[in-house]
């Protein structure tokens, strides 16, 4: 990993522009965090190790494969790396040692693995993550929802000024527009 160090006027200070010590991952394992309700970062180690496994025990050139992310949904379960509801894929670049994971769904579980699609069947894992869990969406507070009911009675009560100038068909007939504001003020 490349440190970039940083010099500010002033107070003479050096400053080293690196991860936080959180989200570095112990050797052979990858972490995920949630950025953002929808969104998680995913760090891994980058090393030689993946690389003379999938050249010794696949006989494949690890720069001829495509490294991937698989997104399982492991919500109420004790995933065996089998049974997840659901799944999604993203091509990573396996030497950056980090990638964003954006549209993640409210209130779930999501474990995510690093590996290499072997063929359209096989999937070989590097890394799988933690478990992290999504928020679930924000319930509007009362005050929101009597604003919306208020303003929902005024509606009612004053007809947009629109209804005198517009003509209604009704049942293949044409209503005035006094028949209309009836109509409409009686349903």
């Amino acid at each position: 990993m490349v440190y970039e160090t940083t010099k500010l006027k002033g107070d003479g200070r050096n400053i080293t522009n690196h991860p936080s010590r959180d989200f570095l991952p112990l050797k052979g394992e990858m972490v995920a965090k949630l950025v953002t309700p929808r969104k998680m970062l995913l760090f891994w180690e980058v090393s030689n190790i993946p690389q003379t496994i999938m050249e010794r025990y696949f006989h494949l050139s690890f720069d001829r494969l495509t490294p991937v992310v698989r997104i399982y949904d492991v919500t109420d379960l004790d995933f065996t790396g089998k049974n997840a509801h659901h799944f999604f894929e993203i091509k990573v670049q396996y030497q950056i040692g980090h990638w964003f994971i954006k549209g993640l769904v409210a209130n779930r579980n999501y474990v995510a693995e690093l590996g290499i699609n072997i063929s359209d069947k096989e999937f070989f894992p590097l890394f799988r993550s933690n478990i992290i869990h999504t928020p679930m969406m924000e319930i509007p507070n009362r005050t929101d929802i009597n604003y919306d009911l208020i303003q929902l009675k005024q509606y009612e009560e004053h007809l947009p000024k629109w209804l005198d100038h517009s003509s209604m068909y009704h049942l293949n007939k044409r209503v005035s527009s006094n028949k209309a504001n009836e109509t409409l003020n009686n349903e």
